[in-house]
């Protein structure tokens, strides 16, 4: 057994810790307002595709509204919001599944009193 971010793994590369024992980290990028991000799975887990992430934007704050190169899976875990995606934007909520296409301009808003709370994968290696 070894230790990755101070968390235990097997030889086999397996994790399971609760959430908030992984450092949360403002998101001090412009544009980002009231955003804090913790890096559940990544390659220092042995993670080869994907990370994942968990996501808190406190009451009133947002992501910047940007785009790259990969896509983003969401899933809503608590509060309610507004994710706008090019040209469109849909109220959320928890238990909604968000897909967000490679390239294209999108930012999640807090529309809630509590936060909003989110997991996020992305892959590593853009595909195609």
């Amino acid at each position: 057994m070894s230790k990755i971010n101070n968390q235990k793994v097997t030889s086999l590369g397996f994790k399971a810790v609760h959430f908030t024992k992984i450092r949360q980290e403002d998101v001090t990028e412009s544009g980002f307002e009231e955003v804090k991000a913790r890096w559940l799975i990544t390659r220092e887990d042995g993670a080869e595709n994907f990370a994942m992430r968990c996501f808190d934007i406190a009451p009133g704050g947002q992501s910047a509204h940007h785009a790259h190169g990969w896509e983003h899976e969401a899933f809503i875990l608590q509060g309610h919001g507004l994710v706008v995606c090019g040209d469109e934007k849909k109220r959320v909520g928890p238990g909604y599944v968000i897909f967000i296409p490679p390239d294209v301009p999108h930012h999640f808003e807090n529309l809630g009193e509590v936060v909003l709370r989110f997991l996020c994968l992305i892959p590593y290696k853009k595909c195609g």
